[in-house]
């Protein structure tokens, strides 16, 4: 199929995606759960009528834009919102500790009685019957026409499993950078492979580090950098993966991840970068011990208040796809706030759901983000970053889902980000990862989980 006839399909499959949550991220707060009140012994117990419905609610605790969600709008304006909930607060952790927590507790049968869902395990935990479908909930309490799109929400069953604000399908890869040390080096934005290798070439000349990302886990290559460079080769291909269509083996997956070899073996990269965390990855670019950022558009609101850094897409290999054209974008119809089926108190469980991505909502369009949920907030003054963000995704011709969330189960997705990992050492090759990785693809039981 021509990628002409394809940008309408693509487009609508662009808006049946919604919200993770940027779960890799790693700024480190902790939540301490207050201890629980007890009735004096010398005080009337209340009538059972009054009493507090408990809730207990896990969130993502290592991704900074969720902390500030918890604790500057969830925990602020929750006594007024639900006055009848006492909610126990569980921080989760995030990345594989929070999906080896959500696994243990399914097994266990001591899920929470609302959490943060990602689609890595969200299919273990709803063929369990333990996540519940909140069709029926939001329809009949009206909640589901606050979304723009609510087809946005469904999973390939027709079910909705988790509610997201919709920011994902914004979250697209890009490439930070400091526009005086582009300046100063008489550097300008490029628009190939090629012309990127020649501007990095040239920073290390000047014993600038040219690049930071988060090189632990994987998680670069794991959630953007090898689509992004399959894409840059030929976008069928990464919607041929994405469909079960054809395998790592594929030419063009070759040459996609060569890239991420040449660009580890030539030092576009901070020595050490496979144990390299994201805070420490994004401080070294906000102290300027790199020029560029590699990560997702969810660092725009935080980057934006430093006027002197830009953004570009990352540059194309194959002329019939110029930079901007195609992209990435984050997102799964199973990531967002997901209930317990089995909580005792289910319907002030979905309550307490709908209130988080409200609040989550409410983060994100103060931001200026466009969002599924609508919230009617009118943003404050876009940063001239935000700007230039919200330009170069309604530029883009195609948008391709992630394929790390939307065509892979949990196994696959974790060797993905391991061998991924180690392509950023320099010494692993391209001809490795593809034979290692197509073996585990094969075995990949996503598209049967269904």
């Amino acid at each position: 199929m021509k990628i002409k006839k394809m940008l309408g399909i693509i487009f609508t499959v662009a808006l049946a995606t919604s919200m993770i949550g940027c779960g890799g991220q790693t700024a480190d707060t902790t939540t301490k759960e207050a201890p629980a009140s007890e009735t004096s012994k010398t005080e009337t117990a209340k009538p059972a009528s009054e009493e507090k419905v408990k809730l207990r609610l896990m969130s993502l605790s290592t991704d900074e834009n969720q902390i500030k969600i918890l604790e500057n709008y969830i925990k602020k304006n929750i006594a007024a919102e639900l006055p009848n909930v006492e909610v126990e607060f569980e921080p989760g952790g995030g990345g594989e500790d929070y999906t080896n927590k959500m696994k243990t507790y399914n097994a266990s049968g001591d899920l929470p009685d609302v959490w943060y869902s990602g689609a890595e395990y969200a299919t273990a935990i709803i063929k369990a019957g333990n996540q519940l479908d909140f069709t029926e909930s939001i329809t009949g309490d009206g909640f589901i026409e606050k979304f723009a799109v609510p087809e946005a929400m469904k999973f390939s069953d027709g079910k909705v499993y988790a509610l997201s604000a919709g920011a994902d399908t914004y979250f697209t890869p890009r490439i930070f950078y400091h526009k005086d040390i582009f300046e100063q080096n008489g550097i300008a934005v490029p628009k190939t492979f090629d012309e990127f290798m020649t501007v990095c070439k040239t920073l290390k000349e000047k014993g600038i580090v040219p690049m930071s990302i988060m090189g632990k886990g994987g998680w670069g290559p794991q959630l953007y950098m090898v689509q992004t460079m399959i894409q840059g080769e030929d976008p069928q291909v990464a919607l041929d993966l994405l469909q079960n269509k054809t395998d790592f083996t594929n030419p063009a997956v070759l040459q996609a991840v060569k890239k991420i070899e040449t660009m580890a073996k030539e030092g576009v990269f901070p020595e050490g970068v496979a144990n390299l965390d994201y805070g420490p990855s994004l401080e070294l670019f906000t102290s300027k011990k790199t020029a560029m950022f590699g990560g997702f558009t969810w660092e725009t609101a935080n980057l934006g208040a430093d006027s002197n850094i830009g953004m570009f897409m990352w540059p194309t290999s194959n002329d019939k796809y110029p930079t901007g054209d195609v992209t990435q974008y984050w997102g799964s119809p199973l990531n967002g706030y997901a209930v317990n089926a089995n909580s005792e108190n289910v319907e002030m469980a979905v309550k307490l759901a709908e209130y988080c991505v409200s609040q989550e909502a409410l983060f994100y369009a103060e931001q200026g983000s466009k969002l599924n949920l609508q919230t009617g907030v009118t943003p404050a003054e876009q940063s001239e970053l935000m700007k230039e963000n919200i330009k170069l995704y309604e530029n883009t011709k195609l948008k391709i889902p992630t394929i790390f969330l939307n065509a892979m189960d949990a196994k696959t997705g974790a060797e993905y980000g391991a061998l991924g990992g180690n392509l950023l050492t320099g010494t692993y090759t391209a001809e490795q990862y593809v034979k290692d990785f197509n073996a585990i693809w094969q075995e990949n039981t996503w598209f049967e989980n269904k």
